[in-house]
């Protein structure tokens, strides 16, 4: 057992939030104390204990839509609140690491007081703030003089830690272009989360087309719902595949910004495929299985930008794991991991692409079948039991310096 005092600070809410739950869920079993310092949502308590893991909750709010000084306003407020919080559970319980989660990487600044008095402070870059934050902003100007103030940012907050930990290689890559030393960083990656994904859950491979006699062939995404994600490519495809597939049926679940789910909508009626896609309201971590398994393929249509080319999609190591073939943008990131044999890449600027990807798999079950064993093998080094003993030693090297 690890002998280990671990504070976790999230600008999100828990346990919704899969990577802040997965490693705080992990450092508790290997006999941690953990405590997580997280946003506050309606009818949810201060303070409650989910797994052995003890939660504090501060009453900031955190909005999908909005602009953005509206959103630095949360952050420096929750950052206000959060260093009070963790200064006072300090005192009490002497803090062995400190972890903190971006975005912001400012964040790491409220762990100023145990940083001080010995702790070992982790930042945790699940998105690099600059190139996230130049895609969220309009007009060429604004957009550099903000890039400009996210890298000083996060160079002084990565300068200010003990060690960064990161979700893939894009990112490390980034950040080693940017001076972080190589030696001061650990990969963790995303990956499935088998209390949350029972391996006996996995369905059986498909063998023969049962879709003929009326089954909806049905797509699935799962998933923040924002613009950069490419739901609209999605619904597009969808339209241009149902003259083939009478039954196809998109299911679509997660958290979404208000506009962006609106727009949604209306392109579904516009496009004269309303009853060709569902919308369901966010489900928690513990039925996402249900949902998963439920479909015939998943779907992972992100845009074609400079962020989502870096990113290695969370839901595609849930669908590789739990055998459900995979329709993708060609990202670099992705195709980084899969093989062209194990998941189905389209162009992302062109909706027909994902169409004729969608008709191919819906004729061919057996071309689905070959792609799950394929994607399983290519994750099979990627698989969340190793990335949990990647936590475990860095945990353990922090703990004892």
């Amino acid at each position: 057992m690890l002998s280990c005092r671990l504070c976790v600070i999230t600008f999100d809410w828990y346990p919704c939030e899969p990577r802040v739950h997965r490693l705080s869920d992990t450092a508790a079993a290997l006999g941690c104390d953990v405590d997580v310092i997280c946003l506050l949502r309606p009818g949810e308590a201060r303070y409650e204990v989910c797994n052995n893991v003890h939660v504090y909750r501060l009453p900031v709010s955190r909005h999908y839509a909005g602009s953005f000084p509206d959103l630095l306003r949360c952050w420096l407020c929750f950052l206000l609140l959060a260093a009070w919080k963790v200064t006072q559970l300090h005192i009490k319980r002497r803090y062995n690491i400190v972890h903190v989660h971006n975005i912001p990487d400012f964040l790491v600044f409220s762990a100023l007081f145990p940083r001080i008095t010995g702790a070992k402070i982790i930042l945790d870059v699940q998105d690099v703030t600059p190139e996230l934050l130049s895609i969220k902003v309009k007009g060429a100007r604004k957009r550099a003089l903000l890039k400009q103030l996210a890298t000083w940012q996060e160079r002084l907050s990565t300068g200010f830690v003990d060690h960064i930990v990161t979700v893939g290689w894009p990112f490390e890559r980034l950040l080693l272009q940017r001076g972080v030393p190589c030696d001061k960083m650990t990969i963790i990656l995303n990956s499935a989360y088998p209390p949350l994904f029972p391996i006996e859950r996995r369905p059986p491979l498909p063998t023969e087309d049962v879709h003929r006699e009326g089954r909806p062939f049905i797509l699935m995404y799962h998933g923040t719902i924002v613009e950069r994600y490419g739901l609209d490519i999605a619904i597009r495809a969808v339209a241009l595949a149902v003259p083939h597939i009478p039954h196809l049926r998109l299911d679509i679940t997660g958290a979404s910004a208000p506009a962006y789910i609106d727009f949604l909508r209306e392109l579904t009626e516009e496009l004269g495929i309303g009853e060709h896609v569902v919308f369901h309201e966010p489900i928690p971590l513990e039925e996402l299985t249900d949902f998963i398994v439920h479909g015939d393929v998943g779907i992972v249509p992100y845009r074609n930008d400079p962020f989502a080319d870096l990113l290695l999609p969370t839901k595609a190591y849930e669908l590789a794991w739990l055998h459900r073939p995979i329709i993708a943008s060609g990202t670099s990131a992705m195709r980084s991991m899969f093989r062209p044999e194990s998941v189905a890449f389209c162009d992302p600027t062109r909706p027909e692409s994902f169409a004729d990807a969608i008709i191919d798999l819906y004729r061919h079950p057996e071309k689905r079948a070959s792609m799950v064993v394929r994607a399983s093998e290519d994750y099979e080094p990627y698989r969340w039991e190793l990335m949990a003993k990647r936590y475990e030693q860095l945990l353990a090297a922090l703990s004892k310096r």
